[in-house]
């Protein structure tokens, strides 16, 4: 790692963690204004994020997809192609996987890189799909990846309910379960936490080796002038449906990860608002594979010990939510200091 790589990390990081320090800091003025404890709230958020072996699996546990999924996000962010279908990519990639576990039988050697391959597959013709009416048609992404996440979500919906619906499940909208050779196995016995884990630590040094390479360069160079792009010689289209591809993917393997690693079957509104919550991870680690790792951990560590603060400290969910979107307007606001600045 040369020095101005390893300056880049630090940064990405020290700016995830001061966002989410300086939230938490209004996070805490504003409970002691409506009158609560904040001490014993966030004291009771920390314990529900890290205060048990079972607790701090659980924060894993929900880094894992959010964390591939930003980094999608990030390499077409870094291209400025405003991928927002996350969420639409994660469904048809943890479907076409599943299809294929419950409709081949085949051995499990065989069968496991094969269902990873087809949730890299399914997102990447999800996202390819945008990415090739951007390079063909100029179509605005921000809208062709928005309405096809609307289609996956409905095509989940019928799936849940219909051709792949559990006969056994009594009516609930969703899948079998794959075959127990096929789950992801546990890491933390008594907990949650499975080998999706490193699969995911393995994608991030994936994507920080993309970053350095010459294909990391040309999306890079794109992100900042098509014109400049093209006189260097980059093929400006196919570099962007190429992004694309890769961007979709990624979030097709969060599907997948979150489908044999936790759930075990698809369930209807499966990728929640996953989709959202990792453009704003992306951003909150400054588009670096590292920063992206990290401050995954720390909105997860929000999420889970935000539930838990609410639950047992008797904070209003709304109040939960103002701390959590401080974090998003921190985020945004570093941005827009940081373009103002340039």
């Amino acid at each position: 790692m040369t020095e101005a790589t390893a300056k880049s990390a630090f940064n990405s990081v020290i700016s995830a963690v001061t966002a989410v320090f300086t939230a938490l800091i209004f996070g805490f003025v504003l409970l002691w204004v409506c009158g609560y404890d904040a001490v014993k709230a966030y004291t009771t958020m920390f314990n529900g994020a890290f205060g048990s072996a079972n607790r701090f699996a659980e924060t894993i546990v929900k880094t894992i997809p959010l964390t591939v999924m930003a980094l999608g996000t990030a390499i077409a962010f870094k291209s400025k192609i405003w991928n927002i279908g996350g969420n639409g990519q994660f469904i048809v990639g943890g479907a076409l996987s599943l299809y294929v576990a419950l409709n081949f039988k085949l051995p499990a050697l065989i069968m496991f890189p094969l269902s990873i391959f087809m949730a890299f597959a399914g997102g990447a013709l999800w996202g390819g799909l945008a990415g090739y009416l951007k390079a063909k048609y100029n179509a605005n992404e921000v809208i062709t990846t928005l309405m096809l996440n609307y289609i996956a979500s409905f095509l989940l919906a019928w799936l849940v309910r219909g051709p792949m619906m559990d006969p056994a499940g009594f009516g609930f909208p969703q899948t079998p379960l794959i075959d127990k050779s096929l789950q992801l196995s546990s890491l933390l016995a008594g907990t949650r936490l499975h080998s999706g884990f490193i699969i995911a630590v393995i994608i991030v040094i994936l994507c920080w080796i993309l970053s350095r390479s010459i294909f990391g360069f040309r999306m890079e160079l794109i992100g900042e002038s098509h014109e400049v792009a093209a006189y260097s010689g980059i093929n400006v289209k196919k570099t962007t449906l190429m992004t694309m591809l890769i961007s979709g993917g990624l979030a097709g393997l969060a599907g997948w990860n979150e489908v044999f690693g936790l759930h075990h079957r698809l369930l209807d509104d499966v990728a929640g608002n996953y989709g959202s919550m990792a453009i704003v991870i992306a951003l909150l680690g400054g588009l670096h594979p590292l920063g992206i790792f990290v401050s995954g951990l720390l909105f997860s560590a929000l999420l889970v010990g935000g539930g838990t603060m609410q639950r047992m400290s008797g904070i209003p969910l709304s109040l939960v939510d103002i701390i959590q979107g401080t974090v998003i307007i921190f985020v945004i606001s570093r941005a827009a200091l940081t373009l103002k600045s340039k």
